[in-house]
């Protein structure tokens, strides 16, 4: 099952539950339309803890708001990384 959420207002975090996979990419993909080819970065093997601080990312749907502001992002950077 693929699961979108918002990483910056360019850009969207695609986790798949089927291969445990996150893909981060352009925001105008759809989720059904993510491929390793036009991915800016894929993070195979999500442990837990990366799971649960991809839980916590808002959703996809406040990236279409005036103001993006994520204050935790920089946290969650570092788990990704």
């Amino acid at each position: 099952m693929l699961t979108q959420k918002a990483l910056t207002k360019k850009l969207t975090a695609t986790y798949c539950s089927t291969t445990n996979n996150l893909f981060v990419h352009k925001a105008n993909i759809k989720a059904s339309n993510v491929y390793t080819q036009n991915t800016n970065k894929i993070i195979r093997n999500l442990n837990a803890q990366q799971q649960a601080a991809f839980k916590q990312l808002p959703n996809t749907c406040m990236q279409k708001a005036k103001r993006f502001n994520f204050k935790a992002f920089a946290s969650l950077q570092k788990l990704f990384a």
